[in-house]
């Protein structure tokens, strides 16, 4: 009986500790999971307590292609960014003999510096450069201490100013590039460490006076004036519910100064250059409407079609078109003209004349664009592309007149200064003749008065880059290029198709 007993009560004293065993877990379970409940309540108001505060007294602006520019064209100019730890070595100037070498911050790496704000105060300003794949283009991110954005603001104003300036030693020409079948094509911006094309003054371009015989301006600066009246115009097109679009067409003979008289003119105004090419399989009429509502830089720009009587015929004259198929033609020569028209239309993919006109001019063309057109054959473009509100301004190239040619001999040998004149026993000024060998007596302008004689006596029409040509050989001897003149008469012969500019002006506005 008492080993029974004895046996309950240890049953009895195991069940009640196995119960306090069980409730000591419990309750320790219970107080740790208390314990991770608070915590992690903590950590999420801590958490939204830092957002609050970091949305309080932090802004964050993130900027697409062309802002990013802007604000890394302006970091590359603050002297705190050589402090940075990772950088780009993207590009160097020749300043005189020394080099100047140009850094900026490694991509995915944020610069942090300290700018000043208009009032005199600093603000911390941390800046984000990334680097879209596959586009090539970059994007940005800006943070600044503060709400206030004024100093995001001077930032952008600045580097503009930095890409003007720079414009006006160095042109931007922008290509259309294919980037492949994911990304199609879109335009080409060059990167500063690019090698840049310098850009070239209006007087380096000579052209036959306005008026002929006088004394006036001549017409490239006449067709720069005239673009620099419309960029100071914009409030008045407006006004007038005009839009705020010039279109020039410069046509005639090859090698008169076309493409030239462009890069003078956006080396003066300071504006990039964009160059329109149809001949991508890609092309259409909404990649070309894309291309030119997107991707530009902000307006004012330069939108630029060369060689337009060279593209399809299909797109730029339907007049043509027309009458070569209702023109007489057997069967077998019409299959075989359909035939080479439908491999052409599907070789240079579904640009029409009508997309090419409302990208120009059309409901969702762009403002604020200069549009230069150049040909050597007007008559070849359909009547469309010439009218009013599309071409505003034309200019006819046509051979060198003798103004031209004396004035382009001077700027050439503008180095070499004045010579002693020969002069007669009277005191005046003697012209040597063709046979006379003493021209290294004669000025620069007077060896320019014989050059052209020379020229003018031959009844040959040259262009300016037939003469500059013959200038670059003897580009360190005047003397030598008047005396050697006929070997330029006889390498050019006479253009039938070039006729001498009369009284009347080419460069009238229309």
């Amino acid at each position: 009986m008492q080993l029974y007993l004895f046996l309950l009560l240890r049953q009895w004293v195991r069940t009640v500790m196995k119960f306090l065993n069980a409730s000591d877990h419990i309750a320790g379970t219970v107080a740790i999971s208390a314990v991770g409940i608070a915590r992690d309540a903590s950590s999420k108001m801590f958490q939204s307590f830092c957002d609050w505060a970091v949305r309080r007294l932090w802004m964050t602006v993130r900027l697409n292609e062309k802002e990013a520019d802007l604000v890394l064209a302006w970091l590359r100019e603050q002297p705190a960014i050589h402090d940075a730890s990772e950088l780009w070595l993207y590009g160097q100037r020749s300043e005189g003999k020394a080099t100047r070498y140009e850094y900026e911050p490694e991509i995915k790496v944020t610069s942090r510096l300290r700018c000043q704000r208009p009032d005199g105060s600093s603000q911390w300003v941390w800046i984000t450069r990334e680097s879209r794949e596959g586009s090539g283009g970059n994007r940005a991110t800006v943070s600044i201490l503060g709400r206030d954005k004024v100093v995001l603001e001077n930032m952008l104003e600045e580097g503009r100013e930095i890409q003007r300036r720079k414009r006006e030693k160095f042109l931007t020409v922008v290509q259309v590039y294919d980037f492949g079948k994911e990304h199609g094509l879109n335009w080409l911006h060059p990167q500063d460490k690019d090698r840049k094309q310098p850009g070239r003054s209006i007087s380096s371009v000579v052209l036959p006076r306005c008026v002929a015989g006088s004394t006036g301006i001549d017409q490239a600066e006449a067709l720069l004036e005239d673009a620099r009246e419309f960029l100071n115009s914009e409030t008045w097109y407006t006004e007038r519910g005009i839009p705020y679009r010039r279109g020039y067409l410069l046509y005639g003979v090859p090698g008169g100064g076309k493409s030239s008289l462009i890069m003078a003119v956006a080396s003066e105004l300071r504006l990039p250059i964009y160059m329109m090419s149809f001949s991508s399989e890609r092309m259409n009429d909404e990649v070309l409407s894309s291309l030119l509502q997107y991707g530009m830089h902000d307006p004012p720009t330069i939108l630029l079609l060369e060689d337009v009587d060279l593209l399809h015929s299909a797109v730029l004259n339907r007049h043509r078109q027309l009458q070569d198929t209702a023109g007489d033609s057997s069967p077998a020569d019409r299959d075989k003209d359909s035939s080479d028209k439908s491999y052409e239309k599907s070789r240079r993919g579904r640009l029409t004349l009508s997309g090419l006109l409302n990208a120009l001019d059309g409901p969702t063309a762009t403002t604020g664009r200069l549009l230069f057109m150049t040909t050597n054959d007007r008559d070849a473009l359909d009547p469309a592309l010439l009218r009013s509100g599309r071409i505003d301004y034309e200019l006819e190239f046509k051979a060198a007149v003798p103004d031209q040619i004396q004035r382009l001999f001077t700027r050439f040998y503008a180095d070499f200064g004045g010579s002693t004149s020969a002069l007669s026993s009277e005191g005046g000024k003697v012209m040597p003749d063709e046979g006379d060998a003493k021209l290294t007596k004669l000025s620069t302008e007077e060896l320019a008065e014989l050059f052209v004689k020379k020229l003018d006596a031959s009844g040959k029409k040259l262009t300016t880059a037939d003469i500059q040509r013959h200038l670059m050989k003897r580009k360190k001897s005047p003397t030598r290029a008047v005396e050697e003149v006929q070997e330029l008469l006889d390498t050019f012969s006479t253009r039938d198709d070039a006729q001498v500019p009369q009284k009347e002006t080419s460069g009238s506005a229309k």
